[in-house]
């Protein structure tokens, strides 16, 4: 097994985290206090989100994703007669 196994629910869960990002900037902007406090909060949340992907897709690229694992090792190689 590739360990592409893992990488493909992490894009779903970017994917998910996006919906939910974009949902919370438009509650945010809408229902806020309209002043400087809610969009210099708006701004910091959005740039501590940013950041924390950046650095994730940092250290997700120095993985070599076509690297073959074993998760389950058969039981059955490891009998002796």
């Amino acid at each position: 097994m590739s360990l592409l196994f893992f990488l493909y629910p992490y894009y779903a869960f970017l994917i998910l985290w996006g919906i939910v990002f974009l949902i919370a900037i438009f509650h945010m902007l809408k229902f806020g206090i309209k002043n400087f406090f809610t969009l210099a909060m708006t701004i910091f949340f959005s740039g501590v989100a940013f950041f924390i992907l950046f650095v994730s897709f940092y250290f997700i690229n120095q993985i070599d994703w076509s690297e073959e694992i074993i998760i389950f090792e058969s039981s059955m190689t490891n009998i002796e007669l």
